[in-house]
């Protein structure tokens, strides 16, 4: 146990006066930061800028209603001389959308000039305005009676009563963004230093003082332990943005809403023992199979089939943020290469019971305890074993060998 301490203090010392570390967790926790402060400061107060040109002699668009009931836009008109010139301040970005009402007195007609994508939020608000207008000369033109017009103009309600009122896909692709990230990185981490070590022959120096085994399960908790401060990182952000009140219900990332009642101390420790969890899992996989290499150019082929499991996590939890209850998405939350990340977002998401996340983390553990035991295997026999070349075959032979 001594010189387990002794290894870990090591790597762990390393690893937290490295600057790159120091950097990233500077990044981190200012990229929060900044994120909710420029929210609060810039993003609630954006709107669209949208010209309204009225040629039509029976139809127009009033600027002034307009801009009492879209708030997204601020509403201006124009001259329909300039409409050449409008339309060139849309294509060059200083104009959000122009509108253009033409038509004769029969048959109105709206034409909408945008840049790239179109509002479909703006689009609804000029069929509002101008629908009715449509309407009210058909009905004076046809001579229908006042209570048939009325009949024919009310709407159905549809009153939304959503069963679960959280939104929070924008929060779970953060998440899930996260914690495959850092799997990848420290995991790759794991395994560049076990394969410099061996490739250096700085192994066979070492392992005359300390057993290969201890030095493995070393430089995975470390690496576990420096990814975790880098996830507290995050949390420390979050948490000062939410005291000094930058944090709002109406934030968005990516266009997805980013519904942060749902963000507690217990998503954080979710995230936290997912993450341990799953590093664990992937980084033994990492150690193992950069064990057996002799040359350090050949890593990026041999860690391959383990960034391919985890890239398969990160799409299907992907696919967890618009339907976790789907059949693959649930048998996915019990598979433990992909259960780190499509559990932890069906958690997020409110859709996992407790029943489920047990199971999930039992599986998750005796699959740790199983890869363990061949990864201990390949690690005790590869570190020591130089050859030309090893095959996938050569790898089996050597998860067998007791």
């Amino acid at each position: 146990m001594n010189k387990f301490l002794t290894v870990l203090m090591f790597h762990l010392k390393e690893g937290l006066s490295a600057k790159s570390f120091k950097i990233t967790i500077v990044i981190l926790f200012a990229a929060i930061l900044g994120f909710f402060g420029f929210t609060h400061y810039f993003g609630q107060d954006e709107k669209m800028a949208v010209s309204v040109v009225n040629s039509s002699p029976k139809y127009k668009l009033d600027v002034e209603h307009l801009n009492k009931v879209g708030q997204f836009g601020k509403f201006k008109e124009a001259a329909e001389a300039d409409l050449k010139k409008l339309k060139g301040k849309v294509k060059d970005g200083d104009t959000d959308a122009l509108l253009v009402v033409s038509g004769d007195a029969e048959h109105p007609s709206v034409e909408y000039f945008h840049e790239r994508v179109p509002s479909f939020e703006l689009v609804n608000l000029v069929k509002a305005e101008i629908q009715p207008q449509y309407l009210n000369k058909v009905m004076v033109d046809k001579q229908v009676q006042p209570e048939t017009a009325q009949a024919l103009l009310t709407e159905v309600p549809i009153k939304e009563k959503p069963l679960k009122k959280s939104d929070s896909t924008g929060l779970v692709y953060f998440f899930i963004f996260l914690m495959y990230l850092f799997i990848m990185m420290f995991g790759q981490m794991v395994s560049m230093s076990v394969s410099g070590e061996k490739t250096s022959r700085v192994m066979e120096i070492m392992i005359t003082k300390v057993k290969p085994i201890v030095m493995m399960y070393a430089k995975i908790i470390s690496s576990m332990i420096i990814g975790l401060s880098q996830i507290l990182a995050v949390a420390a952000g979050y948490g000062l943005s939410k005291a000094i009140g930058w944090t709002t219900d109406e934030l968005t990332l990516f266009s997805m809403p980013l519904d942060l009642s749902v963000l507690n101390i217990k998503v954080f420790l979710f995230l936290a023992l997912y993450f341990s969890l799953g590093f664990i899992l992937y980084a033994l996989l990492y150690a193992a199979v950069a064990s057996v290499i002799n040359r350090l150019e050949d890593i990026s082929s041999v860690v391959f089939p383990v960034s391919l499991l985890l890239m398969g996590g990160f799409f299907l939890g992907m696919k967890s943020m618009f339907n976790p209850n789907d059949t693959m998405v649930v048998v996915g939350s019990y598979f433990p290469f992909f259960s780190p990340i499509v559990t932890f977002s069906r958690i997020v998401l409110g859709e996992a019971s407790v029943l489920e996340i047990v199971l999930s983390l039992l599986i998750l553990v005796t699959a740790i305890l199983v890869i363990g035991i061949f990864a201990n295997r390949i690690y005790l026999n590869g570190v020591m074993r130089y050859t030309s070349k090893t095959t996938i075959k050569d790898v089996v032979k050597l998860a067998k060998s007791g």
